[in-house]
């Protein structure tokens, strides 16, 4: 009876003792939570953003080549040098051309002198046939011979001018005032019909080039407005459909589209360069989405997640991925739910599971 006693008693002592160190469990518990501030998230209509993706380019960028075989005895600018309208950048050896144009020349006034001695002969034998002084025979031979020397004439003619286009591929000119970006040829070197020999770029003003899906190539139209995002640049710059290619490339399955910057005279060019990549931000329709702040976003490596506060008043690390941002905040595409408590304090380092107090 004693012994049965003694153990009821060490039951009792021992609850007592779970009891207060229970007790005490809560308290402490309070008084480590962390102070935070919340915003309780839910999905609204936001502009429904694409993304994509392009390179810069200068207004009009020409490949000069020739149509003939020659030595290049001239060549003298380099990449990044400055040329202007009209300037010969290229001379290619054209003596032989030349000496064919002279060949060609002395013809042209061989058939000139017998086309004019065919005509007087035609109109005389004609003034003859009609006063009954010469046969149809004698008319129709003189008439064969006129309109020989007119076609002989008239050959001569455009072997003239097909010569005098050869020769002006001999001396290379710039389209425009621009750059050369691109030299694939020396002096001394042999040209060749259709080689490229030299790239000049207008760098006066800078567009960009963009590669759309065929999924979506249906959102551009001519005159839209887009947003243009440069890694230089700290602010987007704002660009305007300019061209939109109805023929896309069979292979990618992608559509160029053209997009022109504006207000280029207010940012330095030293910052912006042909060939630079650039993202085309195009804002087109709503949709309903989730969005939170930039600065709540918790980067593990190539994971994305914010802390929300759970039902038991601790932190927990949810995991999402995101989307499009906008200004300072961005789209969450999955991840969280409507009603669900988001941290937005950033000036503490929150571990999961570790208690918060809401203060707001």
């Amino acid at each position: 009876m004693v012994k049965s006693t003694v153990i009821v008693t060490m039951l009792l002592l021992l609850q007592i003792g779970f009891s207060s160190c229970s007790d005490k469990a809560t308290p402490e518990a309070a008084s480590n939570a962390v102070p935070v501030t919340v915003r309780t998230v839910g999905s609204s209509d936001a502009p429904q953003q694409y993304v994509f993706s392009g390179n810069i380019e200068g207004k009009h960028k020409v490949t000069l080549s020739t149509k003939i075989m020659g030595q290049i005895t001239s060549m003298p600018y380099d990449a990044g040098t400055r040329v202007s309208a009209g300037q010969v950048v290229v001379k290619i050896n054209s003596d032989d051309l030349r000496a064919k144009r002279a060949q060609i020349n002395a013809s042209a006034l061989e058939a000139q002198a017998a086309f004019k001695n065919a005509e007087v002969q035609y109109e005389r034998m004609r003034n003859l046939y009609a006063k009954k002084s010469a046969s149809q025979k004698e008319l129709d031979d003189v008439e064969t011979m006129y309109q020989m020397a007119s076609a002989k004439k008239n050959a001569v003619k455009e072997m003239e001018n097909e010569i005098n286009d050869a020769i002006g591929y001999g001396e290379l000119r710039s389209p425009f005032n621009g750059f050369v970006v691109a030299k694939m040829a020396q002096q001394g070197d042999i040209a060749s019909p259709g080689i490229p020999l030299l790239v000049i770029e207008d760098l006066s003003a800078l567009k960009i080039v963009a590669n759309v899906p065929e999924s979506e190539i249906h959102l551009f139209r001519r005159k839209d407005k887009v947003r243009v995002r440069i890694e230089a640049l700290e602010n987007d710059l704002a660009g305007e459909v300019e061209q939109v290619n109805p023929s896309g490339n069979p292979m990618s399955r992608q559509f160029e589209v053209k997009i022109a910057l504006v207000g280029m005279d207010k940012i330095p060019t030293a910052n912006v360069k042909s060939g630079m990549y650039a993202q085309v931000i195009l804002e087109k329709g709503t949709a309903r989405t989730i969005t939170v702040p930039q600065s709540v976003i918790v980067k593990r490596g190539q994971l994305e997640g914010v802390f929300i506060v759970s039902d038991k008043g601790t932190a927990v690390l949810r995991w999402i991925r995101t989307g499009n941002g906008s200004g300072k905040e961005v789209e969450v595409l999955s991840g969280l739910r409507d009603g669900e408590r988001v941290i937005l304090s950033d000036n503490v380092q929150l571990k999961d599971g570790q208690h918060v107090e809401v203060t707001n």
